[in-house]
């Protein structure tokens, strides 16, 4: 929601407010700017008086809970191309990222971050890995396959990629009967 249309319903929610303590005012028997007489000087108008203050108390918690009301937009990334601009979300990106890590001979879980810079996107990765493999290797070949799978599906290049190694998987021993 735009900022404007946000301002007009708080405005509007104020609005709403001060009517309602109007009403209240009268409800108790204060008027301080004497546009109520019509409603003070009838005996039995008590009940008009409380109904009012409830409908608009109501239209401003309404209208408050509206205005301020933050619904979270999808984080996108923006790629201008030659026909146009391509917006994928970051969950969309997040999930081609760990299908790629995943698929390396190797890893056993992993968890993937992906955060979106002015000329390409960086990535957070944290795996748990088989034992008995070259970490160093297993993590330069992470990095270059997910660099490889991000830039030729999605069209965005990557500029960084951090591995973490988070825990070595144990092997299950083999019974021996």
């Amino acid at each position: 929601m735009k900022v404007s249309y946000r301002l007009v319903i708080l405005f509007g929610s104020l609005v709403m407010l001060a009517i309602s303590v109007f009403f209240f005012g009268l409800l108790m028997g204060q008027d301080p700017l004497r546009i109520g007489e019509f409603l003070v000087a009838k005996a039995g108008t008590e009940g008009l008086k409380l109904l009012l203050f409830v409908v608009f108390f109501i239209l401003f918690l309404l209208l408050a809970m509206a205005g301020l009301h933050t619904k979270q937009p999808l984080r996108a990334i923006i790629h201008e191309t030659a026909l146009g601009e391509v917006r994928v979300a970051f969950s969309a990106v997040q999930s081609l990222a760990l299908r790629s890590v995943k698929k390396i001979r190797g890893v056993r879980e992993a968890e993937v971050d992906v955060q979106a810079d002015v000329d390409g996107l960086n990535f957070e990765v944290e795996i748990v890995c088989s034992p008995d493999l070259n970490i160093p290797q297993l993590v330069q070949e992470i990095r270059t396959k997910l660099a490889e799978y991000i830039r030729e599906t999605v069209g965005i290049p990557v500029n960084n990629s951090t591995v973490t190694v988070a825990r070595i998987a144990v092997e299950p021993r083999a019974r021996v009967e």
